[in-house]
């Protein structure tokens, strides 16, 4: 049965017989073999070279994935710590905000407190100076009536005590009674109207001069009323005195309760700073953290990319140079074989017979047919497989150029084709 790797092993056959011509006690069988080994030594050799590189660098990949993967992770804990850290924040901001605004609104209740609270003093002060004038003068009028009053009659001058009597009844604070009493005493006085500062007081005529009999009803009147404006004007200033206490009490309490605000208000307001500070330091390097958290991501997906591809380009040289070494080990088996050795031993000389002057002049000229047959077929067998190993003995092939031999043609065309019409010469060789 002929086969495409008999026709393989033949053509390998060919090309080292031409390669090694006559030397003695080598046969073109052994040749092959001894390079077919030497291939699949060199061949075992770079595949356990490339697989001890390739762990090396997969090596490499996992303490890579794992430590960028460790980064990512604690990176990823640290952009969750911060968000915590940053809402924790936002919130003692906000509440520190309400209270300063709370705290300001108090401060402006206090204040217009205290101005409300000035003001009615301010009112109250005015009408107890005004009452306690009052007071005193109105004790003064009395007490100068009384006084003229008390004098004898030889030594009352009667338009002083008109006039005595006249003041006391103009004060505002002296009651209705008395004023009717005085005006009523005064209307006895008739024969010194004259001496009267006002005569619209007098609306009847008294009909006796009998003021002397009822000066003293007078003047115990105009005593009991001193007395009583004495008493008043001693409560007056008691209750001002009062007044006045509350208002500073008040003023005091409203003052403190303005201070302490303030002290407060400054302290949060500190605080608020210093934690708005702490949290744009922290969203800083949240914004930092996440920019190398993704850079360490966009790194690991890269590194897992390009892994994957070396992984992938490895296995698939190892699995390619596994099925060349395999492809290699059945050929020295083939070529090993009686049926090929045999074959081998027996047309190989007569197809290779040469000398150096030929071998020499066959370097010079155009390119043997048989040489560039062997070439085609071997670069078409390394591109149906993908078999680097068939390329470079096609390139060698190409570059190795050995003597023309029309027999030996039409014995590889034979072994190629694995046609019923070669000869049985050819047929047997494969």
């Amino acid at each position: 049965m002929v086969s495409t790797f008999h026709h393989a092993c033949f053509t390998l056959i060919i090309l080292a017989s031409a390669a090694v011509g006559e030397q003695a006690g080598v046969t073109p069988i052994q040749k092959v073999l001894q390079l077919m080994s030497d291939m699949v030594a060199k061949g075992t050799k770079e595949k356990n070279e490339e697989a001890v590189k390739f762990s090396a660098f997969s090596q490499w990949c996992t303490d890579t994935k794992r430590t960028k993967g460790d980064e990512i992770a604690a990176g990823n804990q640290k952009i969750e710590e911060l968000n915590a850290f940053i809402d924790l924040k936002a919130v003692e901001i906000k509440k520190l905000t309400d209270r300063i605004l709370e705290l300001e609104e108090d401060v402006g209740r206090w204040k217009a407190d205290q101005k409300a609270a000035t003001d009615v003093r301010t009112k109250e002060e005015t009408d107890y100076t005004a009452t306690l004038t009052d007071y005193s003068e109105s004790i003064d009028a009395i007490a100068g009536a009384i006084g003229v009053l008390k004098k004898q009659a030889y030594n009352r001058n009667q338009a002083e005590l008109v006039q005595a009597l006249v003041q006391v009844r103009s004060r505002r604070l002296v009651p209705r009674p008395a004023k009717k009493t005085l005006t009523s005493f005064l209307q006895l006085m008739q024969p010194d109207v004259e001496a009267m500062p006002d005569d619209r007081l007098f609306y009847k005529a008294p009909e006796a001069y009998g003021y002397e009999f009822q000066s003293g009803g007078v003047i115990d009147m105009l005593e009991k009323l001193a007395d009583e404006f004495h008493t008043k004007k001693a409560d007056l200033i008691k209750e001002e005195m009062k007044a006045k206490n509350a208002y500073n009490m008040i003023m005091q309490v409203l003052t403190d309760n303005i201070e302490n605000a303030d002290h407060e208000i400054k302290k949060k307001t500190l605080l608020r700073a210093e934690t708005q500070q702490a949290k744009a330091e922290a969203e800083g390097e949240l914004a930092e953290t996440t920019k190398e958290r993704d850079e360490d991501q966009a790194y690991l997906d890269e590194t897992t990319a390009l892994c994957q591809q070396k992984t992938d380009d490895f296995e698939s040289r190892q699995k390619l140079r596994a099925e060349e070494l395999e492809t290699l080990k059945k050929a020295i088996e083939i070529i090993s074989s009686g049926e090929v050795a045999g074959a081998g031993d027996k047309y190989l000389p007569t197809l290779l017979q040469t000398n150096s002057k030929s071998l020499a002049q066959t370097q010079n000229k155009q390119q043997n047919p048989l040489q560039l047959k062997i070439a085609a077929f071997l670069a078409e067998r390394a591109q149906m497989s993908g078999s680097r190993v068939l390329s470079e003995v096609s390139q060698q092939v190409t570059a190795n150029p050995f003597k023309k031999s029309e027999k030996a043609d039409q014995r590889f065309d034979c072994a190629i084709d694995g046609g019923g019409h070669c000869g049985g010469g050819a047929q047997g060789l494969v």
